[in-house]
């Protein structure tokens, strides 16, 4: 995997503060995210188009939830 896909924790936390919710803007969370995307860029049984893919899928849900009003 490329180091253009990896997700540094201070963007994670630049993210996160945007939201207005506590539940996102919350250091549990800063640090559930930051596992997840160091689990996935070093899972071994994937292939590496698709840890991107997974990777780009979880950070655009980290930004929709920190950034807007999602009605469920």
């Amino acid at each position: 995997m490329t180091d253009n896909i990896e997700i540094p924790i201070e963007v994670i936390k630049e993210v996160c503060k945007q939201s207005e919710m506590w539940e996102i803007n919350n250091p549990r969370v800063i640090a559930m995210f930051n596992n997840i995307f160091k689990c996935l860029k070093d899972e071994e049984n994937l292939d590496e188009e698709s840890k991107e893919t997974l990777i780009h899928i979880v950070f655009s849900n980290m930004i929709i939830y920190s950034r807007y009003k999602v009605i469920i």
